[in-house]
C-alpha cells in the first residue's frame, strides 16, 4: 500500500517546506435548525437506515451521555429515542482502536497520526473525546470511525480555535476526525454516519452552540480529496477559514511512531478485546 508521504510527494513534490492548505469551518445555522427540528428521532432514523444496510455505531463516551446498549441489543430500551439510548456503548481496547485509526484514517484517508503507539496516548485521547466506531453487523468488523471533543470558552483549546479565526462563544463541539473505508465511499454510508452524529450533538447542545471541524489538502484519498466538498454539501459546514502549514509538519507526525514498519492491517478477530472489556460502564 502506498504511504501517505509517497502520495504527498507524488501530488505536491518532495519539498518539505511547501505549504499545504487546510480549512476550518463551522456548521451553518440552517443546518443546525434542521437537525434540531428532527431531534433524537432524526438521529434514530439515520441509525435505522444504517442498520438496514448492515451497519451499526458503537460509542465510547467522554462528555455526552453514556448509552444503555450492549452488542446484543438492537432497539431502544424504552420509549422514544433519547440521548442515552442511541448507540452501543463500549470501552474500546486501546490497541484495537489505534488499529482502526491507522487503517481507515491514516492509510485509507491519510490523516496524520494522533497516537505514539502506547495505551497511554490512546487513554489521553479517549478521556477528552467521544469516539464512535462504525461496524458491519454481520462480522463485528470496523469500517470507519469518528471522534468529537467539547471545547469550552476560555480554555486553552478555545484559544487555539480563536487564533485560527473561530471565536468560541460558550461551547463548541469539534469534530476531530471522521473516516469510512474507501470501499464504502459512494454508497451513502458516510452520509448516514455523519447525519447521525451531527444530529446527536445538535440535539444535545442546541442551535446556540457551535460545531466546527478542520479539513484540508493533508487529508486525501485515492478516490476523493477530503476537503470542503463533503462537509459543505452533505453536512452543512461553511464560513471556511484557510490556513497553511509546511509539509514537514505532517511528515513529522506521519513518521513519529514508525508506523510504516507496522503496516495497516487489523486482526481478523477484531473487536473481541473491546467487547470482552465490558459493554457497559
Amino acid at each position: 500500500m502506498v504511504s501517505w508521504k509517497d502520495k504527498m510527494d507524488a501530488r505536491y513534490g518532495d519539498n518539505a517546506e511547501q505549504e499545504l492548505p487546510y480549512w476550518d469551518g463551522v456548521m451553518l445555522s440552517e443546518r443546525k435548525e434542521l437537525l434540531a427540528a428532527q431531534g433524537f428521532k432524526g438521529v434514530d432514523k439515520s441509525l435505522e437506515l444504517l442498520r438496514a444496510k448492515g451497519y451499526r455505531v458503537v460509542k465510547s463516551s467522554a462528555f455526552t451521555p453514556r448509552g444503555v446498549y450492549d452488542k446484543d441489543h438492537t432497539v431502544p430500551v424504552s420509549g422514544e429515542p433519547a440521548a442515552d439510548n442511541l448507540f452501543f456503548e463500549q470501552n474500546f481496547d486501546p490497541f484495537e482502536f489505534m488499529a482502526i485509526y491507522n487503517k481507515y484514517g491514516r492509510y485509507e484517508n491519510n490523516f496524520p497520526i494522533y497516537f505514539d503507539g502506547t495505551a497511554e496516548s490512546y487513554e489521553a485521547y479517549a478521556q477528552r473525546s467521544d469516539i464512535f466506531v462504525l461496524e458491519e453487523i454481520a462480522t463485528n468488523k470496523p469500517v470507519g470511525f469518528a471522534s468529537f471533543q467539547l471545547i469550552n470558552a476560555g480554555s486553552s483549546e478555545a484559544q487555539e480555535m480563536e487564533e485560527g479565526g473561530i471565536y468560541v462563544k460558550d461551547k463548541l463541539v469539534y469534530n476531530d476526525t471522521i473516516a469510512v473505508s474507501a470501499s464504502l465511499q459512494g454508497m451513502g454510508i458516510g452520509k448516514l454516519f455523519a447525519d447521525a452524529l451531527d444530529g446527536y450533538y445538535v440535539s444535545n447542545f442546541g442551535i446556540d452552540n457551535q460545531y466546527a471541524l478542520c479539513t484540508g489538502a493533508i487529508n486525501t484519498n485515492d478516490k476523493n480529496d477530503l476537503t470542503q466538498g463533503f462537509h459543505a454539501s452533505k453536512r452543512g459546514y461553511g464560513n471556511w477559514i484557510e490556513s497553511k502549514a509546511p509539509m514537514r509538519k505532517w511528515i513529522t507526525r506521519w513518521t513519529q511512531d514508525n508506523i510504516e514498519e507496522k503496516g495497516s492491517r487489523i486482526n481478523p478477530t477484531f473487536m473481541q478485546r473491546s467487547y470482552c472489556r465490558g459493554a457497559r460502564r
